[in-house]
């Protein structure tokens, strides 16, 4: 681990902080158990960390947040010798319309929706806590990682020594996805792309969800990095954000490991149609001598989902990056019990009165559409099978449509054919059904 970022995770190291109404059990942070309920709130406060000198600090989480439960990160840096007030960054759950910390300034410290900033100070030490809330005795938020990484002052990033490899990451590209979800569809892509050459099989709409940020407009970027991180956390994939040079790309390479990284485009790129600032997930190297490249799945290619596996001259990748990686490790069960959940539905037709109209039941009982279902955030779409398989079902030829009188019309003037109906809400919860029309 680079000396400048800081990780929290396993029994022994939550141990050494303070626990004020939560407890440590299975390598997780929880809420504590009083005569067989969970207190409503609790909080776990990390011991001083001594880090270089730095200017800016980005924080990670991973936790499971079940249903009516929530945690809250905030951190707060020693500053010539004074620690400075907490400063929080929102309130993180599946299960509610999460927003990252509204822009502010106090004193030297400039708070971003997901980054800490010092304005003509620099600190030594960070100290990191999360809250932990509960309305219901009956379940608990588990926080498995805490992390912060800084931007070390006047210290030029390491590049390491050079690798030549290739990653094969699923490839997707922006322009096919959910064009409601498309302000951060770039970022939830690039994470799809790393978790789904592991067979995970999440659609980035469900990733699309979970990691975006509901704050009310504010001049900052829409695509908050630290709720990213906790998205792939909530399907158990451990991740956290790294500040560091081009060698903590090619050791996360070596290991087999893909990054996500944030790019700013060039005059020519925006002339295009690219926006200042990208996400794409970084696939490899090639250290040709004369022109090494940086592999890269870029959402924002043209032409067919493949065509996002690009090539970009690391000169120009070192001009365009801003130090900011989020890493990722492979999960170590199949679909963790706390992961948005994925149901099955059957989809029957309403009636003739209603032809091409269908709705979804589970277990025997109609369950319609909210009429403002896609209104309010939610996502409903169809696919049919393409001419060939695909090595994921994002790959599929997805249409999105809006629910019409509780459920949703089907395209079936083609004749006969298999129609896979998909439904997901904010938190990431899809169901899934299948027709043969």
């Amino acid at each position: 681990m680079e000396r400048n970022t800081f990780l929290l995770q396993d029994t022994e190291a939550f141990m050494r902080g303070e626990l004020d109404n939560v407890t440590v059990a299975g390598g997780s942070i929880v809420l504590d158990l009083v005569q067989g309920g969970y207190v409503p709130y609790g909080c776990y406060t990390s011991a001083p960390i001594p880090l270089p000198l730095f200017d800016a600090l980005w924080p990670s989480w991973n936790a499971a947040t079940p249903p009516d439960t929530a945690v809250e990160m905030q951190v707060r840096v020693l500053v010539d010798g004074n620690w400075t007030a907490w400063m929080a960054f929102g309130k993180w759950s599946l299960y509610l319309q999460r927003a990252g910390a509204a822009p502010r300034e106090r004193g030297p410290l400039q708070l971003t929706p997901d980054c800490l900033l010092l304005d003509s100070k620099c600190a030594t030490q960070a100290q990191l806590r999360i809250y932990l809330y509960s309305k219901n005795d009956k379940a608990t938020p588990a926080v498995h990682l805490l992390g912060a990484t800084v931007r070390m002052v006047d210290v030029i990033p390491s590049g390491g020594r050079p690798v030549n490899r290739t990653l094969h990451l699923m490839p997707y590209i922006q322009k096919r996805r959910a064009p409601a979800l498309a302000p951060w569809m770039d970022l939830a892509i690039s994470l799809a792309s790393l978790t789904n050459r592991w067979g995970a099989d999440i659609l980035p709409e469900e990733f699309a969800q979970t990691l975006r940020d509901w704050r009310a407009a504010d001049g900052c970027d829409c695509r908050n990095i630290s709720f990213a991180a906790a998205a792939a956390g909530s399907w158990g994939f451990p991740a956290w954000l790294c500040w560091g040079g081009l060698s903590v790309l090619r050791d996360e390479m070596r290991k087999g490991y893909g990054a996500v990284v944030a790019l700013q485009a060039t005059p020519a790129e925006k002339e295009r149609g690219l926006p200042d600032r990208r996400f794409a997930a970084v696939r490899g190297f090639v250290a040709d001598a004369s022109a090494p490249k940086v592999l890269l799945c870029d959402p924002w290619a043209d032409g067919t989902d493949f065509d996002a596996e690009t090539a970009m001259l690391l000169d120009d990748f070192l001009v365009a990056w801003d130090n900011i990686a989020l890493l990722m490790r492979r999960r170590t069960e199949e679909q963790p019990a706390w992961a948005p959940t994925r149901g099955s539905a059957w989809v029957r037709p309403v009636g003739t009165d209603h032809p091409g109209l269908y709705r979804l039941y589970v277990n025997g009982e109609e369950r319609p559409i909210p009429d403002d279902f896609c209104a309010e955030g939610g996502l409903l779409a169809w696919t049919t099978p393409d001419d060939h398989p695909h090595a994921t079902t994002a790959h599929r030829a997805f249409h999105f449509v809006e629910p019409e009188d509780g459920g949703i019309r089907l395209d079936t003037a083609d004749g006969p054919r298999k129609y896979t109906v998909y439904l997901i809400d904010t938190a990431g919860c899809m169901m899934v059904g299948d027709v043969t029309v």
